[in-house]
């Protein structure tokens, strides 16, 4: 118990440098300049690391569903709002091909939003029999703000970051990755 609060005592120095390095090059270390931002920074990356598998998760779990019959392409599935929102996208995409982002499919440039918005629309089409119960999909839903808010760089509290575990936790208890 003494160690854990020395701990928290020493994490509250704003003016001691993070236990972490942030290097812009070899020689370039931001932690020694902007302590506080690379502190953050560091707290903010577990959460971000679970959003980025969650979505990902969820990205390759929808093409699979959609795709299981194999006589119609999973893109055609989609909603057509979400298809013009995704073709608009690709369009932005191919303009900046001068960034080297490589080559992206359809179901990579569908946010999250989207991704429920699909599950939802074409639930008779599979998701009905592995996922079960549409209050998942609503549970999701409710990352949103805080995918959002760690994705626009900003921190959220722990038992937030838990709400995100919790929800991977249920959806992982029914559809195993």
């Amino acid at each position: 118990m003494l160690g854990q609060s020395a701990e928290r005592v020493v994490a509250g120095m704003e003016d001691l440098l993070p236990g972490e390095s942030l290097l812009l090059s070899p020689s370039y270390d931001l932690a020694p300049l902007l302590p506080e931002s690379v502190r953050r920074a560091t707290n903010a990356a577990e959460t971000y690391r679970l959003v980025f598998v969650f979505e990902n998760f969820l990205r390759k779990f929808v093409v699979d569903v959609l795709s299981k019959d194999a006589t119609v392409p999973w893109w055609d599935k989609v909603p057509t709002d979400v298809q013009q929102e995704v073709l608009k996208v690709e369009e932005t995409d191919e303009i900046k091909s001068w960034m080297a982002l490589g080559s992206r499919d359809r179901s990579a440039l569908m946010t999250f939003p989207q991704l429920l918005r699909v599950m939802d629309h074409a639930w008779k089409a599979g998701f009905d029999e592995l996922v079960r119960d549409k209050a998942l999909i609503q549970s999701a839903r409710l990352l949103v703000h805080l995918r959002n808010t760690i994705c626009h760089m900003t921190d959220i509290p722990p038992e937030e970051t838990e709400r995100i575990r919790q929800t991977m936790r249920d959806w992982f208890r029914v559809v195993s990755p």
